[in-house]
């Protein structure tokens, strides 16, 4: 049996604009510049990315002349985040951190991804960061330009060496500036990828005046989430609609049973492939004690009926009909993306989660199939 390793990652809104208590500043950020290039004035906009496919938010507007001078001010409540710096008509942006103090910055509009960053502390650990990953990522294109010239395992060992080299970098940063913004931002980057006690370890490095920081409040909410669905933990309990959106089902209600929890939709193609697998599992292990309870991610009755009859559904299924991660019982499982599966005692408590494939399978024959 193949592992089908594709997910469908879903969407959500981030963390919204929370109070800086602790970083408001008495002096705002002042940032100006000049980007060569630029022939007609045009909008600036700032803003930052949600993360999570969460969408953008646009927290402020300005113009750049038509001799790419511009200059405008950030209040010093929205200061001490990393923001991006986009330009009408122009597809690339960049990144940079609104500090409290004077940034300047330049760079040709033809690639702002290399713009210099300079004025204040924060943006010069951000700087150096840049120019480090502009380097990694010139070299990795020259080698994807030239991969005639490469064997296949050279090519291989040159990215795990680019991947190791950025990590060390990035971990160098975050070990020796524990009272940066640029640390802390990007050790929140690989949040949805770590596990609670990894996020906990992360945090500890960071000064306690972080505490109330977005970055900082978001990583702890996650572990906080991640650390309830853990193994060894009490799955969350719901009670939610059965396939014909009537009738009621309630998790808790199948104690004395082994339980598969999969998080899936009708949308997701790679939990229509899974379901697939699921149904072996099914047949294999039911009459043993195993109970599957498919939780669907959708919000329309009619195509998430649709699903079931055409896959084949015929065990436990379930949804609260709200769908995506607005899904309430989504949120308590701290779901990014699905399929997602947990497996659960009969007592409740989740022995393992995360698991797909022929991992699930030797994961339910260890439980099935003891002497």
């Amino acid at each position: 049996m193949k592992t089908n390793n594709l997910k469908c990652y879903i969407t959500t809104l981030g963390i919204s604009l929370l109070s800086l208590q602790g970083f408001a500043q008495s002096k705002d950020c002042i940032v100006s510049g000049k980007i060569n290039g630029i022939d007609k004035t045009s909008k600036i906009t700032v803003g930052r990315d949600h993360g999570d496919h969460g969408g953008r938010e646009i927290l402020k507007q300005s113009t750049i002349d038509a001799n790419g001078n511009f200059s405008f001010t950030i209040p010093a409540q929205l200061a001490n985040e990393v923001y991006d710096f986009q330009i009408e008509g122009i597809r690339s942006a960049f990144n940079f951190v609104a500090e409290k103090g004077h940034i300047e910055i330049t760079g040709d509009k033809n690639k702002l991804y290399a713009c210099e960053i300079k004025g204040t502390p924060q943006n010069e650990h951000w700087n150096n960061y840049q120019k480090f990953s502009l380097a990694q990522t010139m070299k990795s294109n020259q080698v994807m330009m030239n991969s005639q010239q490469y064997s296949k395992e050279e090519k291989v060992a040159f990215f795990k060496k680019a991947e190791a080299e950025k990590k060390a970098y990035t971990d160098s940063l975050i070990k020796n500036y524990p009272n940066s913004i640029v640390s802390l931002y990007l050790a929140k980057g690989p949040l949805m990828m770590m596990k609670y006690d990894q996020i906990d370890a992360v945090l500890k490095n960071f000064n306690p005046y972080f505490s109330k920081h977005p970055y900082y409040l978001a990583m702890k909410q996650r572990a906080d989430i991640i650390r309830k669905t853990a193994p060894g933990a009490i799955a969350p309990d719901f009670t939610v609609f059965e396939k014909d959106g009537k009738s009621k089902i309630t998790l808790s209600s199948f104690r004395g049973k082994y339980v598969m929890l999969d998080f899936w939709a009708s949308w997701c193609v790679p939990c229509r492939a899974e379901n697939v697998h699921t149904k072996e599992m099914y047949e294999k292990y039911h009459a043993k004690g195993l109970e599957v309870i498919s939780f669907s991610l959708d919000h329309e009755l009619d195509k998430w009926q649709e699903a079931l009859t055409k896959d084949g559904l015929i065990w436990n299924n379930a949804s609260d009909l709200i769908g995506g991660l607005k899904s309430p019982v989504a949120k308590k499982y701290g779901i990014d993306g699905i399929p997602a599966i947990w497996i659960i005692d009969p007592n409740g408590k989740i022995i393992t989660e995360g698991v797909r494939g022929e991992e699930l399978n030797k994961v339910l024959e260890s439980i099935f199939n003891k002497g």
